[in-house]
């Protein structure tokens, strides 16, 4: 994972030359929860859009944050659930798991 690396001044995203963009969302929501201690730039709903890619899901956020982008590769996703609740948004909940040796 990766915090503040994948985002363009312009609000767009920034991706390697080998990978394409294969889905966007707009209007997103994003939480963080069950982090010990919580960074400031965790806190707090975050809203801006998703980028699906071939090999990671990156989120930037819209505005002026402390996060403007949060990126995830696959490998580092785990115990992914799609929620549909009956009065409610759907919603997709799991674990991101740190990259071992990164900062």
């Amino acid at each position: 994972m990766a915090l503040n690396r994948n985002h363009s001044e312009g609000g767009g995203v920034i991706v390697n030359n080998s990978e394409n963009v294969l889905m966007t969302y707009d209007h997103v929501e994003f939480t963080f929860s069950d982090i010990e201690p919580m960074p400031d730039a965790f806190k707090g709903t975050k809203k801006g859009s998703v980028f699906l890619t071939p090999y990671r899901v990156i989120f930037v956020s819209k505005g002026k944050d402390a996060l403007q982008s949060f990126m995830m590769p696959f490998y580092l996703l785990k115990d992914c659930e799609i929620k549909q609740p009956v009065f409610g948004a759907n919603y997709i909940k799991g674990t991101v798991k740190a990259e071992a040796g990164g900062t």
